[in-house]
């Protein structure tokens, strides 16, 4: 029994292992914190303007016996992602997962939407994800170890009316992972996309009640989903266990169909 639980924990466990994350006091953001801290994981919490989120976050982590880095970067400057890698590196010599979970949502229309809002949503939703990932290749691939792991979103996979833009910016991401994928995946390293659904703190943020009501009928598990369940995901992704899992996007949408 004790041997099989030491063969979970090598498969399953991220002890030793650094993490960097970007968005980390967003609500998804810091709940993938939480969860590869719990697994053992060294975490770089990459945050944007919200210091006292980031701060609270390192507190609660640390006081569950984690180590967390509050560390603040802009990511839609050519050297906010490497300001989160080279801290990882300075004070922990490697970095062995990025978690690219900054992101901005708008609802518009098309015919609505103007240059500058695409400019805006392609600067955070794609580059400074891209940006994170080729951040950390090279250490990546000098340790021939890495697991990256880019957020999409299901409106990237099937697209979502009054979100055109956004769905777009996400969207791109899955093509961009496969292909690197192909490119490092003999050097150790994978690169996925995980696409959240309907997850509840977003769906508050952007949906009346009665436009709430309307999507759950078309959830298979007739809720909306939890940052957690998003978190869980990331964390199996970035272990050892998920390593033939390369060049994808995993859907986190309880059976959504619309």
């Amino acid at each position: 029994m004790m041997a099989d639980l030491a063969h979970l924990t090598a498969r399953y466990g991220l002890d030793d292992r650094v993490a960097v994350v970007s968005g980390a006091s967003g609500n998804i953001g810091s709940a993938c914190c939480r969860e590869l801290a719990l697994a053992g994981a060294t975490v770089i919490a990459g945050y944007h303007g919200n210091e006292q989120a980031a701060k609270l976050l390192a507190e609660q982590i640390e006081a569950a016996g984690g180590t967390c880095v509050p560390v603040q970067a802009d990511l839609s400057r050519p050297d906010g992602a490497q300001t989160l890698v080279d801290t990882a590196l300075r004070t922990f010599k490697r970095v062995d997962i990025a978690v690219a979970a900054a992101g901005i949502r708008t609802r518009r229309l098309a015919l609505g939407t103007d240059p500058a809002t695409v400019a805006e949503l392609l600067a955070v939703n794609f580059e400074s994800a891209i940006g994170l990932a080729k951040a950390c290749l090279r250490p990546m691939m000098r340790a021939r170890y890495g697991r990256i792991i880019l957020f999409g979103s299901r409106a990237g996979v099937t697209g979502l009316p009054g979100h055109a833009a956004y769905a777009a910016t996400k969207g791109a991401l899955q093509p961009w992972a496969a292909s690197v994928a192909g490119e490092l995946g003999t050097h150790g390293i994978t690169v996925n996309v995980i696409a959240p659904g309907a997850i509840r703190a977003d769906q508050t943020d952007f949906h009346s009640e009665e436009e709430q009501k309307l999507v759950l009928k078309f959830i298979g598990a007739g809720r909306f989903g939890e940052p957690e369940e998003v978190a869980a995901a990331v964390s199996f992704l970035a272990s050892s266990s998920s390593s033939y899992l390369n060049g994808t996007t995993v859907t986190v949408d309880g059976g959504a169909r619309f």
